[in-house]
């Protein structure tokens, strides 16, 4: 198990006008899954990139961004999540007037990205490996819980399956193991407790992102009296292969 916490990362400059801490990656002991919370000012861009051997996603938290992707330039804003396929050549602008934060993912521990040359952009709406938060409603996971599909095989994803799951209080997520993936859990807001192998009682507050690895016992529960959100973060296609237990 790996319990990253907020407090204990440094941060990073990945390009100017951005702040980056690491969540999950080879690093932190991951050996699936990379999960990055990155910072970017008003006005900061990105590089126009690739990487030759894992997909991203990119969840917006807050703000309004300009996204290019391949030779496509779209808008998206907090909610929205696009999912960049291996391969393709994509970059970000903050065009809002607020920081923008984003939780990024890569279904493997250790991303290689590769810079490129600019190229010329089509204006257009949000292409189909976009999950728009306004076209999408939750459905309830269980009692208590709703739960937002992101990211899957319906944008087109090869290896990343990604929920936003809403705890209210005192509700419960049943535990359950992966026989053969590595899952990490990232709490957006609020405070959690979360389950490991035979301990119970393990603090999750905003921010933390929590590891597990293949066929361990875990699970997820808001002992809180406020409401809390995870983002669940699989480095495997959905439906992710799991086995419910006690």
């Amino acid at each position: 198990m790996t319990i990253v916490k907020r407090s204990n990362q440094n941060i990073s400059n990945p390009f100017d006008g951005s702040e980056m801490l690491l969540m999950a990656g080879e690093s932190t002991g991951a050996g699936m899954i990379t999960v990055a919370d990155l910072f970017v000012d008003p006005g900061a861009k990105s590089v126009y990139h690739f990487y030759d051997n894992t997909e991203e996603s990119i969840f917006v938290v807050e703000g309004d961004l300009e996204f290019r992707l391949g030779n496509k330039k779209f808008s998206a804003s907090s909610g929205d999540c696009v999912l960049v396929p291996q391969g393709i050549g994509h970059g970000l602008e903050n065009i809002g007037s607020t920081k923008a934060r984003l939780i990024i993912v890569y279904p493997h521990p250790s991303p290689n990205r590769e810079v490129l040359d600019d190229v010329e952009y089509e204006n257009t709406s949000p292409p189909s490996s976009v999950f728009v938060r306004k076209n999408n409603e939750p459905f309830e996971f269980q009692p208590g819980i709703s739960r937002y599909d992101m990211v899957g095989d319906f944008l087109g994803a090869k290896s990343t399956y990604i929920s936003e799951l809403i705890f209210e209080p005192g509700s419960i997520a049943p535990n359950h193991y992966h026989p053969s993936h590595e899952e990490a859990m990232f709490c957006l807001d609020g405070n959690l407790m979360a389950v490991y192998a035979k301990e119970n009682g393990i603090n999750l507050a905003e921010g933390d992102c929590f590891t597990c690895e293949i066929g361990i016992r875990h699970g997820i529960y808001n002992s809180s009296n406020n409401t809390a959100t995870l983002l669940a973060l699989h480095s495997t296609l959905n439906p992710p292969p799991r086995v419910d237990v006690d």
